[in-house]
Parts: C-alpha cells; structure tokens; sequence
C-alpha cells in the first residue's frame, strides 16, 4: 500500500426501518427520536437534547445507535438519561459496512476499496412498558446484562490493595544495603560476615 493515500471512509447509510426493533416499537408510537452518536459526540449535548425532548413530550422513546468508536459514549449516554427517567431499555448488537477508499499515487494503478464490517449498537428506550415477551428487555430501575459488574466489598478492597502494594527502593547503594539487612533479620536469617564466623 506504499503507492496509495487513504481517501474518505464511507459508512453505511441505515434508515429508522433497518433498526433491529422492529417488534419492540409500541404500536401507539408514530415515531421515535434517532440519537446517532459518534467517537467525537459530546455527550453532555446529546443528553441534555433528549432529556428536553422526553421532558417536552416531543417523543415517548429513542433509541441510541453508536458504532466503532461511538460505541462506549452510546452506552453512557444510555445510562446517565436512565438517572432521570424511568425507561424500559431493549439493547441489540450488530454491523455496519464501511467503505474504505484508497488513492493510487502512480499512474497506471486503479483505486482500491476495502469493505469493513464494524460493530454497531443500538439501544431503544421507551417510556412507555414494553412486552415482557421481548428478549433482554431491561426494566426501569434494573441493571443490564451487557455491561454487569460485580463490585468489591471494601474489606476485599482494602485486602486486594495490601495484596498490589510494591516495596519501595532506596535510591542510594546505603540505604538498600540497609534495607537488605532489616528484611532479612525480620525473617531470621544470620546477617553480615559476624554471623558465619559464630557457627562452629
């Protein structure tokens, strides 16, 4: 690829009828707001636009839809607007093809194009109760089996930061001499040329 220079990238293109919900939608629901996030959202702006737009009663459900590096914002954007309004979530994972173009900088060679497939997620939020029939529905006020963890208790915290703590060195050849000595008359071993000549 030394004679050619990336060129644009060309992303697939979905409408509102390729989202993957297409039995989850309410039917009193005419239409939903599409919040497309990318690697360079501001989640705080998209926030505070669906937040108004739920508060308005513009809309009664979203969803988010990330791909690539917007991936990791669509789920925070999903989580922090779950802290002010009760919403019914139902996540779905998939791909989008990519188009990359590629320039040829000699004469006499063709443009290369390169399919790629990356992961995309979506995630529909709705303020109305959706179907307990749908698989991995989320209800409000409930944690999601995609980004589950389990947390420490602060007595295995503590323990686990004993556990990690690394000794530090002196930084001068004295000093570690010293320190060699203490650990091992700590663990009972004869220090120094004094203890080998008491043996007999």
């Amino acid at each position: 690829m030394m004679h050619y220079r990336k060129a644009e990238n060309v992303e697939q293109e979905l409408s509102k009828t390729d989202l993957p919900f297409e039995n989850c939608m309410p039917k009193t629901h005419k239409d939903f707001l599409w919040m497309h996030v990318k690697g360079g959202t501001k989640v705080s702006n998209v926030i505070e636009f669906a937040q108004a737009a739920l508060d308005k009663g513009e809309y009664r459900s979203l969803v988010w839809s990330g791909s690539g590096g917007g991936v990791v914002k669509t789920i925070s954007c999903a989580e922090v607007l779950k802290r002010s309004h009760p919403l019914y979530q139902v996540t779905r994972m998939g791909y989008t093809s990519v188009e990359e173009h590629w320039k040829p900088q000699m004469d006499g060679l063709e443009e290369i194009i390169v399919t790629r497939q990356i992961p995309t997620l979506h995630i529909l939020m709705s303020l109305d109760e959706l179907s307990d029939s749908i698989e991995g529905l989320q209800k409000p006020n409930t944690n999601s089996d995609f980004w589950q963890y389990d947390e420490a208790s602060p007595a295995s915290a503590s323990s686990a930061k004993r556990t990690n703590k690394r000794p530090r060195f002196a930084r001068n050849k004295q000093q570690q001499q010293q320190q060699q000595q203490q650990q091992q008359t700590t663990q009972g071993k004869p220090v120094g040329d004094n203890a080998i000549s008491g043996q007999g």
